[in-house]
């Protein structure tokens, strides 16, 4: 609405700039008939009044036109002239007004005194045949003008900005009304649960700090970011399904949608409680997590699937304690063939030996199948919805994916809220920082329960000088020579 607001001035402003200056000269007549031989004063007022209308059609007659012309000496043809003159009555009052517009204003004088002269005596010329007898002329007497105008009366620069800023405003109603109605992307976390029949796991919002994931890895404890990712973990962790859950796949119907976002917050919300987590990018097409967490291998789990090296020579650490990663590795010929092979369900087999969570960052369900199949392999599938990017129908779509492959579907994620959907503003607290993270928080924190694990790493002395030194190696497991980077494989 603003952007067509102010093309909505612009445009006025260059129309009012272009046009052409208009000057204005009025004249006006009394009109007298006086009485005839026989008739009253008042039978000669209803006289006049019944000829006023006569009058201000005379004013614009060719022939008298012609006549003003000559007389003036303005050099406009008759066209332009009888365009340039209007003229009105009144019969109340018995005065005729004549108005004179040109684009000069002495031009415009000249016209209106030509009237001025000639009109009485023209009017007299027409009715000398048909005046009856013992009656008298009709007498048009000027009781004001012609008046000299200085200032031109068009074009009026207020009404055009006026009526230039309305129309603009109309338009961009206009279009914001109809993208609204032709958008029939899902946008509210009611629409969403409505479409798809799912939980909703949770509502991250919109924040400048998701699109880098360094920053992601982060110990913020304030951080909506972070809340979100642990109302995420939280309701994972609470689901009647959620038994021997240790792989979870995160997917979307799109790409673009915030899976791999969504995807490492869980993985640090688990580590932050506590668990050993590796986060595996099965992207074999697009392989980035590597690049964004600034690791020092780009090789990974494609490496591992074709045999050109061993599962313990692609794992590294990240800066979150707890928290390991396979990159995507050398982007295969035959993606899918090679997600689809026999070593897939071993190399995760061997992973659930080590870590007690495993993340699996797959490629979304359109129009790739890669994302389904990694879904069926693992425990369960979180399914990422962005706001305002998909329609009920894709959504649909990509869920019938998951379901083809028998893939256990635990919830759906909303990404990228707004702050009218936030879950504070949603529940009608105060629109205030410190009331907004308290209503994110997880309930085990609100009553001053530690997280699994959290006493033992208070216990390490938080973040000292060694955890600094693994934040910034980023190395393998291989290049630890005391391999501390793997956790021992998990019994029972």
């Amino acid at each position: 609405m603003l952007v067509c607001a102010v093309a909505g001035l612009g445009a006025a402003a260059i129309v009012t700039e272009n046009m052409q200056p208009q000057y204005q000269s009025t004249v006006r007549f009394l009109v007298v008939s006086p009485p005839a031989t026989g008739q009253s004063a008042l039978q000669s007022d209803e006289l006049s009044r019944g000829r006023i209308a006569t009058y201000a059609a005379l004013v614009k007659n060719d022939l008298f036109v012609e006549r003003i012309l000559r007389d003036s000496g303005v050099p406009v043809d008759g066209a332009q002239a009888l365009d340039a003159i209007s003229a009105s009555g009144d019969r109340d009052t018995l005065l005729l007004t004549v108005v004179v517009t040109m684009p000069d204003a002495s031009d415009a004088v000249a016209a209106a005194s030509a009237i001025a002269k000639n009109f009485g005596p023209a009017v007299n010329e027409l009715e000398e045949g048909r005046r009856p007898e013992g009656s008298s002329q009709t007498v048009l007497t000027v009781v004001s003008g012609p008046t000299p105008e200085d200032a031109p009366v068009a074009p009026r620069v207020g009404l055009n900005l006026g009526l230039g800023l309305l129309l603009g405003v109309a338009l961009g109603i206009g279009i914001a009304v109809g993208r609204r109605l032709m958008d029939h992307s899902l946008r509210t976390p009611e629409q969403v649960e409505a479409a798809t029949g799912l939980p909703l796991l949770a509502r991250i919002p919109h924040a400048s700090a998701a699109r880098s994931f360094e920053k992601l890895l982060q110990r913020r404890s304030d951080s909506l970011v972070d809340e979100a990712g642990r109302r995420l973990r939280t309701n994972v962790d609470h689901l009647s399904q959620s038994q021997h859950l240790h792989s979870v796949t995160v997917t979307s119907a799109t790409a673009g949608e915030g899976k791999t976002t969504a995807a490492l917050l869980l993985a640090k919300a688990w580590a932050e409680s506590g668990h050993t987590v590796l986060l595996l990018e099965a992207d074999l097409r697009h392989p980035e997590l590597a690049l964004e967490l600034g690791l020092a291998k780009t090789t990974g789990l494609s490496n591992v699937l074709s045999g050109q090296l061993p599962l313990d020579k692609v794992i590294q650490r990240t800066a979150f304690e707890g928290l390991h990663t396979i990159g995507a590795g050398t982007v295969p010929l035959q993606p899918t063939e090679l997600l689809s092979s026999k070593q897939t369900p071993l190399v995760l087999a061997a992973l659930k030996e080590r870590y007690s969570r495993i993340v699996v960052d797959a490629t979304a369900l359109q129009p790739l199948s890669d994302g389904a199949l990694m879904g069926s392999l693992t425990d369960g599938v979180v399914v990422v919805v962005r706001h305002e990017r998909v329609t009920r129908q894709m959504l649909a779509l990509a869920l019938d994916n998951l379901r083809a492959v028998d893939s256990r579907i635990l919830g759906v994620a909303l990404n990228a809220l707004p702050d009218r959907f936030a879950e504070a503003h949603r529940r009608g607290a105060p629109r205030t920082r410190r009331a907004h993270r308290a209503e994110t928080v997880d309930p085990g924190r609100v009553r001053g329960w530690p997280e699994p694990g959290e006493a033992a790493r208070h216990d390490d002395g938080g973040s000292g000088p060694g955890r600094e030194k693994d934040r910034g190696s980023g190395g393998s497991a291989a290049d630890d020579p005391d391999g501390a980077a793997l956790p021992p494989p998990r019994r029972g």
